[in-house]
């Protein structure tokens, strides 16, 4: 038996498999899932996927209720990349808070940090609603029923000692609690999102509006379960406002499925970080804080080992 050309013909047939199986992932559909139409997170995910068709993979985002949705999806392998808010993720990959008993959700990965979302309760300028506290007995919108933004309210009224039923509760998308708030059949809306936000932005320029602060005892209180939280400020040049607002912030990640293969998390990584002026331009928020430099900044899970390639292929790992 000639064992020289046995071991010839294995070596060729395992080249040939790992140029057919290897590297070549062309054939993958990459979805990204996003958030409402009228957020943020659809327009900055849209621009992620046409930056991955660059490369050569078809890509789609599409559009979701937000954080909570996203998380979901990836585990019942319906998309395999999402922006999320960090503190949905932290719950998420580590199975506390809103997923306890349904996690912990290990197959959460990190491709990049993204930019802060702030908690921005609205109200009008003529409101009663000064304080958290202000939002017992009152008409508050919480966003989309699981959405990052719902998830983000749950805790914070957990942190001043409160409940849902201490308010009357709604639901919807940015714009519906928008035009509810501006008719007056809400007293105050949860929009945890970039500062500054288009759609608050315009409502600023139709009418006085105000936001309620988050004091430092909340902060602490929130803090000391959720250290994903961070003390931020709304200021009077972000919106038409008298003064600056104390709130709390959350990073949004662009998460990925840990089970996508190597290659194409760094192709994907590689084509971001190349054409990120394309991603930044979906928002201002994104523009001032979107880049390689704060790409680990308030990331608290494991980075995808393809994302981890080209960092330290970069030298920044």
């Amino acid at each position: 038996m000639n064992y020289k050309n046995i071991f010839l013909k294995v070596v060729v047939f395992l080249c040939f498999l790992s140029m057919s199986f290897g590297q070549d992932y062309k054939d993958v559909f990459i979805s990204i899932g996003t958030g409402p139409i009228d957020g943020v997170f659809y327009p900055a995910g849209t621009a992620i996927s046409e930056i991955i068709k660059k490369v050569g993979y078809n890509s789609s985002a599409c559009s979701t209720a937000g954080s909570g949705e996203n998380i979901d999806l990836i585990i019942d392998k319906k998309i395999e990349m999402a922006i999320a808010m960090s503190d949905t993720v932290y719950q998420a990959y580590y199975g506390v808070g809103a997923y306890k008993g349904k996690g912990p959700i290990k197959n959460l990965n990190c491709i990049t940090g993204l930019h802060p979302n702030y908690t921005q309760i609205v109200t009008l300028r003529d409101s009663n609603v000064k304080t958290f506290k202000d939002l017992k007995g009152k008409r508050i919108g919480i966003g989309i029923y699981n959405s990052g933004v719902e998830l983000n309210a749950r805790l914070l009224y957990e942190a001043h000692d409160m409940k849902y039923s201490d308010s009357e509760i709604s639901y919807g998308t940015p714009g519906e609690l928008i035009e509810q708030l501006k008719n007056h059949i809400l007293d105050a809306i949860f929009l945890t999102n970039t500062v500054p936000t288009d759609i608050i932005y315009n409502l600023s320029l139709e009418m006085p509006i105000n936001f309620v602060a988050i004091e430092d005892e909340g902060i602490e209180k929130l803090r000391e379960k959720w250290p994903f939280f961070f003390k931020e400020k709304i200021t009077k040049e972000d919106y038409n406002i008298e003064k600056d607002i104390q709130t709390v912030a959350v990073q949004n990640l662009l998460l990925v499925d840990r089970n996508l293969p190597e290659g194409i998390v760094y192709d994907i990584t590689k084509a971001f970080f190349e054409n990120i002026e394309e991603v930044r331009c979906s928002n201002l928020g994104i523009r001032r804080n979107v880049s390689i430099e704060n790409y680990d900044k308030n990331v608290d899970i494991p980075f995808h080992k393809g994302a981890l390639k080209y960092y330290k292929d970069k030298g920044i790992r």
